[in-house]
């Protein structure tokens, strides 16, 4: 097996560690913030257990690590609606509105968990929009720009019943300085102050730090990843051509995809395939390997965090691939050409990190 195969999911994982909420948020925390904490989104347990506080409200997506601290804990779904985002909504209200100055710590997921219809809008009408929402492709900031105006608490809301001080801290998945669409912003704007605790910046520096610490040439990816996922994996198999030896492209964000069907997959999954399309499309492969995964531990309904091509496979149906795709059924192909990445929901969340190397 080629070094450079293990070295990348080593990379990946040890990124995961060095980019664990709770370790980041500490060094973001200070003495003089409101020891009152609600903690919200895919992390909530996890940077809750990062501070030192007197009362913690924790609410987060079922599946994901609950907090070894003390909080008051409760579960919402995700990435649709259900009854318990909607009790989880109700509960945070009356937490809120029983204290004064509050610290929150918002990270990503928190726009499924928890929620509140705003008048006239319901409870069934928000399941129905925000699955169809899911399901069309759009950026984050379109998606979370239409639940705002649907909810008593995203957009700011819920800052606006914050009756003292209000401090927030944000775990970030979006793109950078876009801090209103994390959770859909439920504190911001409003806040007294607004402090960033790390972001997809901060993953692929600390990816292209382990990196070197390995012997590779790091290419670091000039700003993080968005849009649709055929053209950044046709760009992918482009730029990895060109690789030499020990260099390794380290890149991150969160490319969009089209739910089609009913079929098993997410962004990393369909990104590994389409970049092997376009990778053996564009010439003879070289020595290269791959690696396509969510921070969270989390791609899709694949049931995996990601995938990992320790080689470029040749020999395959390129139109049965396509029939795969077009049914959304991209994990099938992803883990026949490579390995599917299997860890527990991570307790992360900064949007992929994607690493293209050449032994």
């Amino acid at each position: 097996m080629n070094v450079c195969f293990p070295m990348l999911e080593e990379i990946y994982r040890e990124t995961l560690s060095r980019c664990a909420p709770e370790r980041l948020v500490a060094k973001v925390w200070r003495v003089d913030f409101p020891r009152t904490v609600v903690a919200i989104g895919k992390c909530a347990g996890t940077l809750r257990d990062g501070v030192d506080c007197d009362d913690a409200f924790v609410v987060i997506p079922d599946g994901y690590r609950r907090p070894r601290k003390p909080a008051q804990v409760v579960v919402g779904g995700h990435p649709h609606f259900t009854d318990a985002s909607f009790e989880a909504g109700e509960a945070l209200l009356r937490f809120v509105d029983a204290h004064g100055d509050i610290t929150f710590l918002i990270s990503g997921g928190g726009s499924a968990c928890v929620e509140v219809p705003l008048a006239p809008h319901t409870r069934d009408g928000l399941i129905r929009e925000n699955a169809r929402l899911i399901a069309s492709g759009l950026p984050i900031g379109e998606i979370n720009a239409a639940r705002k105006k649907m909810s008593a608490i995203k957009g700011g809301k819920l800052a606006q019943r914050v009756r003292g001080r209000c401090v927030t801290l944000v775990y970030s998945d979006v793109s950078r300085d876009a801090l209103s669409d994390v959770a859909s912003g439920p504190t911001i704007p409003g806040s007294d102050e607004v402090h960033l605790i790390a972001d997809n910046g901060t993953l692929t520096s600390t990816a292209a730090a382990i990196a070197r610490e390995r012997g590779f040439e790091v290419i670091l990816w000039p700003g993080q990843i968005d849009g649709d996922v055929e053209p950044i994996a046709r760009e992918f198999a482009a730029r990895a051509q060109e690789l030499k030896p020990r260099q390794v492209i380290v890149a991150g964000g969160e490319p969009t995809t089209v739910v089609h069907g009913k079929g098993k997959g997410g962004r990393c999954s369909e990104l590994a395939v389409r970049y092997v399309l376009a990778y053996v499309l564009a010439g003879p492969p070289a020595a290269t390997q791959a690696l396509f995964a969510s921070s969270d531990g989390v791609d899709g309904n694949s049931g995996a965090a990601g995938i990992v091509l320790d080689t470029i496979p040749t020999d395959f149906d390129r139109d049965a691939i396509e029939t795969e795709l077009s049914k959304s059924n991209s994990m099938i192909v992803a883990s026949a050409m490579g390995r599917a990445i299997m860890i527990p929901p991570a307790g992360n969340n900064l949007r992929d990190l994607y690493l293209l190397a050449r032994g």
